[in-house]
């Protein structure tokens, strides 16, 4: 994955915090290496902490804002150029048409014409994941000449992990090791969504995954993702 000043990188995320999680020190790379950088949320990531329904207490609306302003602070430290949110229900991507979706990413692809595009892989507990993935492989068919040349999948720590079976095989690794610091600045951001270790998604758990991928590949810290689509 290489990146100069022609670069226009896309990541299609579920929700605030994956773009961190999954390729924020890839996007660092990618920013210091002069690319253009966007992100397309299609989900909020919140509701699935509330009764199903029950979405107009005050508690909801004040986390609600209390996520978008912690990915506020998490894009202005990756420097992204520019970024969409969405309202979807978490974990609840299934009550939408996957048609909407694709559409969404369809229009932010002729928008914004990436020469990159990064998104979630397909093999996750996280349903919103799974179904992010699905949209923007229906998005990204090779009919149209605004599909990036080159389309990655990427993992989050947690909704992978905790897979019966999990089946994600990385072929692409991004040596993050000069941006590790940043990412968890950036990461530092999402107050809400860190936890104490052992749970995956805590500082220990974001670092032991890094270190994990860079074993993989001879560095000292890795993102990992896999290669969907290449066209050279």
């Amino acid at each position: 994955m290489n990146f100069n000043n022609n670069t226009r990188l896309l990541v299609v995320a579920a929700h605030p915090d994956d773009e961190v999680l999954g390729c924020g020190g890839t996007i660092l790379k990618a920013k210091e290496a002069g690319a253009t950088v966007a992100v397309l949320f299609l989900g909020e990531g919140i509701s699935a902490r509330f009764p199903i329904g029950k979405y107009d207490s005050q508690k909801f609306k004040n986390q609600t804002r209390q996520r978008i302003k912690e990915s506020h602070c998490a894009l202005e430290i990756l420097k992204i150029d520019q970024f969409q949110f969405g309202d979807r229900l978490c974990t609840q991507f299934d009550q939408y048409s996957l048609l909407s979706l694709v559409k969404e990413i369809e229009e932010y692809i002729s928008n914004f014409n990436p020469t990159i595009l990064l998104t979630h892989n397909e093999s996750e507990v996280n349903i919103d994941h799974k179904i992010t993935y699905n949209a923007v492989e229906v998005a990204c068919r090779p009919t149209r000449d605004s599909i990036p040349k080159e389309i990655y999948s990427f993992e989050i720590i947690c909704s992978g992990s905790f897979k019966f079976n999990p089946t994600f095989n990385p072929n692409t690794f991004v040596d993050i090791e000069k941006y590790w610091d940043k990412k968890m600045e950036a990461w530092s951001c999402y107050a809400s969504e860190n936890r104490e270790f052992p749970f995956p998604r805590s500082d220990k758990g974001l670092h032991t995954l890094a270190h994990y991928r860079g074993l993989e590949n001879g560095v000292k810290f890795s993102e990992a993702f896999r290669l969907e689509r290449g066209t050279y």
